[in-house]
């Protein structure tokens, strides 16, 4: 009854608060025996303190928005994935939170960079990809630009101009816009 409630849930790594609400247990203490039971009689794998899966095929943006909460995937993990810079940043995910800290899972390394919470908060540019968040290429671009001045990006040639552009301004800062409008028009 439990294994089939989490199939339902069509999560791939679950916190113990996001078990007690697949399966309605209150009592903190009855949750964490369960889950202890669970993982002991080899239906749930620990991923790291506190973090479940079913599976070792977990999602791994999944795993790094768990692991540290309020955050999105972004950076080179995005810039990479959507071929926007060719560097090989081999097994780090990287992404986005209220602090700057780095956590090893399974021998991949994730690593969180500080961001203002009024623009980490802000959904211009991220997207629900499944049951992680994600920025999409433009979010990340600019996310780079807004942490690391004049950044050398590879291929800006599939993002959309506008975005760009609109996303530009929720960092509320002169340096990222000009970045961007120097960005597009050294690319066109």
């Amino acid at each position: 009854m439990y294994i089939q409630k989490i199939i339902a849930s069509e999560k791939t790594v679950f916190s113990l608060e996001d078990l007690r609400k697949i399966w309605l247990i209150e009592d903190k203490n009855y949750l964490k025996v369960i889950a202890s039971r669970l993982f002991l009689r080899g239906f749930l794998l620990r991923i790291y303190r506190g973090l479940y899966s079913l599976r070792e095929d977990y999602d791994v943006f999944e795993l790094a928005n768990k692991l540290k909460s309020p955050s999105y995937v972004s950076l080179e993990t995005i810039l990479q994935k959507d071929n926007v810079i060719f560097q090989e940043y081999g097994s780090t995910v990287f992404s986005l939170s209220t602090n700057t800290v780095s956590k090893k899972v399974a021998n991949r390394m994730f690593q969180y960079s500080k961001m203002k919470k009024e623009i980490l908060m802000n959904p211009l540019g991220v997207i629900s990809s499944g049951q992680s968040m994600i920025a999409t290429p433009e979010r990340a671009v600019c996310d780079r630009i807004y942490l690391s001045p004049r950044y050398s990006f590879d291929n800006l040639r599939g993002l959309n101009i506008q975005k760009l552009r609109d996303i530009a301004k929720i960092y509320k800062n002169n340096r990222v816009e000009k970045e961007v409008e120097e960005l597009i028009k050294n690319n066109q």
